[in-house]
């Protein structure tokens, strides 16, 4: 009963942490944009953030899962991810420049360079969380997200001094890695590297990372194709539809840190009552919170987007519909994760990619913005009817091993 408590109040305080973090983003930083520099040029913003979540969330991602699934098989030491997050931030900074020099947005030289520091410390930031889980102290967690958000407003702040959006992103992200750095343990250096340490967890690293660049790249590829199928607008439309959806959907991360910190201390095998409870709470879950977004979003967008509501209302339903089953097929994949083959997380999000291409590409060009929030539904279902399916085979396959 007292672990079923404590799991109840780490997933509280895990949550709490990330809402706080998304409702400093969602209704304050990129309603403060959207007023300051118009809905054209929000859309070009959040493409261009989309276009650096494909490296720099996945690499955080993939080393902060990696370092928790090696952590089930005993100590786990600082320095190779460290390493590892080291080289990866020169590739940081080279990624940066690039998008914000062919990414199709005009940016000038400060912006470029402020930009790539942000793509560094995203990445940075994913991973640093992972201070937290190992842990298992989510009361921290939680401070770590409310530096991040205070961060946020200072960010806006200079905003308005300087018109350098990248300021802001880039004061949540630093107050975060400062917060971690001053209180945590895992920037420290400790025990000399053992043999085959790096190795392992980067190769480790390096499978987890191309599951969640392509992970990471149908989430946000919905900004992507929108500004280059249709146009910038569409972007800012399709965010502001999907927006309460979307921030249920960002919430992957804390509620799947709080999951996988105790599976990696569970020793059991994936059974069919573990699957039959996962399914059952997954469809319950996308039920309520498709219903909860849906209603939310009548309320809260008339009042932060006023202008903007008579042309995306018609979009609400399908729009937080495909982002709750993603986010419950995230939950479904960590369950995965923990008790499968680390490889089925490339099938499911290969399974993913193309069902977007095939799906979401022709709905979009024939059907518009209507057409595309079908079509991502369609592909996020495929992405959790996949996960489920792979989970009930590895039920199957534990048995016969027996």
């Amino acid at each position: 009963m007292e672990q079923k408590k404590k799991i109840v109040s780490d997933s509280i305080w895990s949550i709490a942490g990330l809402v706080l973090m998304n409702v400093a983003l969602q209704f304050a930083v990129y309603p403060f944009w959207e007023r300051r520099v118009g809905e054209a040029a929000l859309g070009n913003i959040l493409y261009l953030i989309s276009l650096m979540n494909v490296f720099a969330v996945s690499m955080g991602v993939s080393v902060n899962y990696a370092r928790l699934k090696q952590s089930a098989n005993g100590e786990t030491h600082n320095k190779p991810y460290l390493l590892i997050l080291g080289v990866a931030s020169a590739v940081c900074i080279a990624f940066g420049i690039i998008i914000s020099t062919l990414g199709g947005v005009e940016m000038s030289w400060t912006e470029t360079l402020l930009f790539s520091l942000v793509v560094c410390a995203t990445m940075w930031r994913y991973y640093a969380d992972v201070e937290y889980k190992l842990s298992l102290n989510y009361k921290r967690y939680f401070l770590y997200y409310l530096f991040i958000s205070v961060g946020y407003a200072v960010g806006i702040a200079l905003f308005y001094m300087t018109g350098l959006w990248p300021l802001t992103l880039l004061m949540g992200e630093a107050f975060g890695l400062t917060f971690v750095l001053l209180f945590g343990r895992i920037f420290r250096s400790d025990a000399s590297l053992q043999s085959g340490e790096l190795s392992d967890a980067l190769k480790l690293v390096m499978i987890l990372l191309g599951s969640e660049m392509l992970s990471t790249l149908i989430f946000n590829a919905d900004k992507i194709l929108l500004k280059n199928v249709i146009d910038e607008i569409a972007v800012t439309e399709f965010y502001l539809a999907s927006l309460l959806g979307k921030t249920i959907a960002l919430l992957t991360a804390p509620l799947t840190g709080v999951i996988i910190g105790y599976l990696s201390k569970y020793k059991g095998e994936l059974t069919a009552k573990i699957m039959n409870i996962s399914v059952c709470i997954a469809i319950a879950m996308v039920l309520l919170a498709t219903a909860a977004c849906t209603i939310g979003s009548y309320i809260l967008i008339p009042v932060l987007y006023p202008h903007q509501y008579a042309e995306v209302k018609q979009y609400f339903i399908m729009a937080n519909l495909s982002q709750v089953i993603f986010f419950v097929g995230s939950v479904m994949t960590v369950v995965l994760l923990r008790f499968a083959k680390s490889k089925y997380q490339m099938y499911i999000t290969a399974i993913y990619a193309v069902s977007f291409v095939a799906i979401c590409i022709p709905f979009a060009l024939n059907w518009g913005l209507e057409g595309f929030c079908l079509g991502l539904t369609l592909t996020c279902l495929a992405r959790f009817l996949i996960t489920v399916f792979l989970g009930y085979f590895s039920v199957r396959k534990n048995k016969k091993s027996v």
